[in-house]
């Protein structure tokens, strides 16, 4: 499969000082933004709507409600997929029910089977609505 519109953005604040090259993007054969802030995932979001957004780190804020609204809002894509991915030794794992507008919750390490999986579902959601 390949992506011929849209991509997936993905927001690690964790990642922010890091100059080498994002595991995602060199795992995934799919075009991937890499956000180091929510204002760069928003802006990014606003200008040209994702398919998926993964929002990485064990920090609950990082990932909260307004953050949430702001991608649906900007993105103008209802049908978006948003994940949370944290680590399985975060005590914020459990807290998705408090983030309504999250699709999901996973929990690192994740394969690439999964993964290829996660970004194939996305990419027919948000293409057959």
């Amino acid at each position: 499969m390949t992506l011929t519109q849209g991509y997936i953005l993905v927001l690690d604040p964790e990642r922010c000082h890091h100059d080498d090259v994002h595991p995602l993007v060199t795992n995934l054969p799919y075009p991937v933004f890499v956000a180091s802030s929510t204002e760069q995932a928003v802006t990014r979001a606003s200008q040209a709507p994702p398919c998926l957004v993964i929002l990485m780190g064990n920090n609950f804020q990082a990932w909260s409600q307004p953050l949430v609204n702001q991608l649906r809002q900007y993105s103008h894509s209802p049908d978006m997929t948003i994940v949370a991915l944290t680590d399985s030794t975060s005590p914020q794992w459990n807290y998705s029910e408090d983030t309504p507008g999250v699709d999901g919750l996973l929990v690192q390490p994740l394969s690439m089977d999964i993964l290829r999986s996660l970004v194939e579902s996305a990419f027919a959601r948000s293409i057959c609505h």
